[in-house]
């Protein structure tokens, strides 16, 4: 086996009031500087002809792109609190009551809207056929089309953020009756009744609620 060949060291960094310990690794094979976040700290590969200051800026720069991409992710429930609809609101004993519980008070806000709102845009789309909706305790996927079955389940995650957010999702939905795969096709039907959605689809995966 080839033996590692770089040089190694530890410098401290401080950005903004943090102070970061980062471990410099520099080899002569190396072309390119990258800055990883593992179990052991910040560990920095670089070219060992880089000279130090380059090194040094481009730790500090990339040290807040990193913790950002890292940052715990808000919770839907905290306690008694929970995201209704994008807003945080309180449920006396919310914290206490079982899963099958919580789903039921969940299902019973979220259900009658994805229904009336389903109904809603495939008129808009020109949709006359009439889609069963459902909701599911689904963590993988917001939303199913069955079109086959002409049924649509929407997971009940949904329940937590705003209602702009949600309809985004009907609409995504509801294209499939036209297109089955995500193509230039499909896109074009989306964005055409939902043209801000790639916004919307940004604040579904980062869990921005409101």
């Amino acid at each position: 086996m080839a033996k590692r060949h770089f040089k190694g060291y530890f410098e401290t960094y401080l950005v903004g009031d943090e102070s970061f310990t980062v471990e410099i690794r520099l080899s002569p094979y190396r072309r390119t500087t990258s800055l990883s976040l593992r179990k052991s700290g910040f560990v920095c590969n670089a070219p060992s002809r880089l000279p130090k200051d380059k090194i040094d800026s481009f730790i500090v720069s990339s040290i807040p792109k990193i913790l950002s991409k890292v940052k715990k992710k808000p919770e839907p429930i905290e306690g008694d609190d929970v995201y209704i609809f994008g807003v945080k609101t309180h449920i006396e004993g919310f914290s206490s009551f079982n899963k099958e519980k919580r789903n039921r008070l969940l299902e019973k806000e979220l259900l009658p809207y994805v229904t009336e709102m389903t109904k809603e845009y495939s008129a808009i789309m020109g949709i006359k056929e009439t889609y069963e909706v459902k909701v599911r305790d689904c963590r993988s996927v917001y939303g199913i089309n069955h079109r086959k079955t002409l049924s649509i389940t929407y997971s009940l995650n949904l329940v937590h953020y705003d209602k702009h957010i949600i309809d985004s999702v009907i609409v995504h939905e509801l294209t499939h009756h036209f297109v089955y795969g995500h193509t230039e096709k499909f896109y074009k039907i989306l964005l055409g009744v939902a043209p801000d959605y790639r916004l919307s689809r940004k604040k579904l995966i980062n869990h921005i609620y409101a």
